[in-house]
Formats: C-alpha cells, sequence, structure tokens
C-alpha cells in the first residue's frame, strides 16, 4: 500500500469513528505518528521523501480543522 491510499483509509476511519464517538482531543495524531513510522525515512530528505512529509502534514491540518 502507497502513502495516498494508507492516508485515504484513514481519513475515512477517522471519519467513521468520529460519527460513533465525536472529535476528541489530539484527533488523528495516533494515525499520522503510525503512518510517520511506517513510510518517513527520517534521514531521508530526497524530493520523494519530501512530498510524503507534505502528504502527511497536510493530514495534520485536515485533522486539525475537521469538524464532522
Amino acid at each position: 500500500m502507497n502513502l495516498r491510499a494508507a492516508i485515504s483509509k484513514s481519513k475515512k476511519q477517522l471519519e467513521n469513528r468520529t460519527k460513533k464517538n465525536g472529535i476528541y482531543e489530539n484527533f488523528g495524531q495516533k494515525e499520522i505518528l503510525r503512518l510517520e513510522d511506517t513510510y518517513i525515512n527520517c534521514s531521508d530528505y530526497s524530493e520523494r521523501m519530501n512530498t510524503n512529509r507534505a502528504m502527511l502534514q497536510n493530514l495534520n491540518t485536515w485533522c486539525m480543522n475537521y469538524t464532522g
């Protein structure tokens, strides 16, 4: 699974969880950290890895602004 698909899957899971339990503090942070551990190499600053970092930052922004 690539990062784009993993982000899409995480968004759907978060949306479904929000419908059941509501929004909580640190919404989505566990998922973002899991994706970072899987898809980000902290010593690699290639264009591809920086693109992955930008996609995760966009997911973080989405989580911060999500209202349900």
